[in-house]
């Protein structure tokens, strides 16, 4: 079944796009949602949207993996959903007839048609996406499984959860944006996504591989980063190596005053031992945080930039974070992606890295 796990399908919905090549044509014009956003899927069927979103994303990755009806239904084709808050949206409603997170596999798995291979729900609040994806290669390395479709899908943009994220004091003021690593950040915008890969074990043709991961937690508060950052720095150290070429560092970077210059600070300290002066993008300046399913946009827009060798522009960057070792524009960039790092990090502590190669 060949060596590596290889991604070769990618689908992904967005406030500025609903697939892939229109979501990254919009990163690339340079745009960008102005306030808290939803996905429109005007054609969705009846459900939970969270899992309309996923299904969503799903179809489109196995479309470009050319999956066939065989592999859907084969018991070595695995389903992981990553998610922070499921089908939240239903509870709230008081819609309680439901199997709770995992009900949006149950979706996903009608929806295509899917046999009864493995399936898992993971929930690790905003790293939710890079831990489905982890595990998703860990059994392919073991030989569980032949194949997996990993989805991070979140739909939770809800006065509630608006009102919470505003108490904690991480949200900006209407109409100011979401600035990662700027200066002058106030916070980010809430945006509903879904982001789905297909992973196999093949050394064919593919779009991207995943390399290495590393997970971590550092348990230091229930909402706040370590200031340190010593968790992660010890990931990015693990994952970057000794000299380790670098050229593209995909950050988490929510826009927030605490956690940009905690995460920049950790990176630079992780790449002294680097000769490679990557490009450091964070796409929630242009389509917002999804919460649980950030890891896996993430990802997937990753995979267009290792394929393109084109890196967006960091919209609403207007007075950048002072960085030696990474390049930080707000421009579109082109250079080529060979080697790239993703990393995210949730609520209590849980984070991930992962890197990825050019195919």
């Amino acid at each position: 079944m060949g060596s590596f796990v290889s991604i070769t399908g990618v689908g992904l919905v967005t406030p500025v796009g609903p697939s892939a090549p229109a979501t990254w044509a919009a990163l690339l014009r340079g745009e960008s949602i102005t306030d808290h956003a939803k996905v429109s899927l005007p054609d969705a069927p009846p459900g939970p949207r969270v899992t309309a979103l996923a299904r969503h994303a799903a179809a489109e990755a196995v479309h470009e993996a050319r999956w066939s009806r065989e592999v859907l239904e084969s018991p070595s084709t695995a389903l992981i959903v990553a998610t922070s808050k499921g089908p939240v949206e239903e509870w709230l409603k008081g819609n309680l007839d439901s199997d709770g997170l995992a009900g949006v596999a149950s979706g996903i798995a009608a929806g295509l048609q899917m046999g009864y291979g493995p399936r898992l729900t993971v929930s690790a609040a905003c790293s939710s996406g890079l831990h489905g994806l982890i595990r998703a290669a860990m059994m392919l390395r073991s030989e569980e499984v032949d194949r997996v479709l990993v989805i991070g899908a979140e739909a939770s943009v809800h006065p509630l959860f608006i009102g919470s994220f505003q108490r904690l004091g991480v949200l900006p003021r209407g109409g100011y944006g979401c600035r990662p690593f700027d200066r002058m950040r106030r916070g980010f915008l809430m945006s509903d996504a879904a982001a789905a890969v297909c992973l196999e074990r093949s050394d064919g043709p593919a779009i991207a591989r995943l390399e290495h991961f590393a997970m971590g937690a550092d348990a230091t508060h229930i909402t706040a980063s370590d200031p340190s950052g010593a968790g992660l720095q010890r990931l990015l150290k693990q994952m970057i190596g000794s000299g380790g070429q670098v050229d593209l560092i995909h950050g988490h970077g929510t826009g927030t005053v605490a956690n940009d210059a905690i995460e920049l600070n950790t990176i630079e300290i992780a790449l002294q031992a680097s000769r490679s002066r990557p490009a450091l993008y964070s796409h929630k300046g242009a389509i917002g945080h999804s919460l649980g399913a950030a890891g896996m946009v993430s990802v997937a827009l990753s995979c267009l930039m290792h394929r393109d060798g084109i890196v967006p522009p960091n919209v609403n960057l207007r007075n950048p974070l002072p960085a030696q070792r990474v390049e930080l524009s707000a421009m579109m960039t082109k250079r080529p992606i060979f080697r790239s790092l993703a990393l995210a990090a949730g609520f209590g502590g849980p984070m991930a890295v992962v890197s990825l190669l050019s195919a």
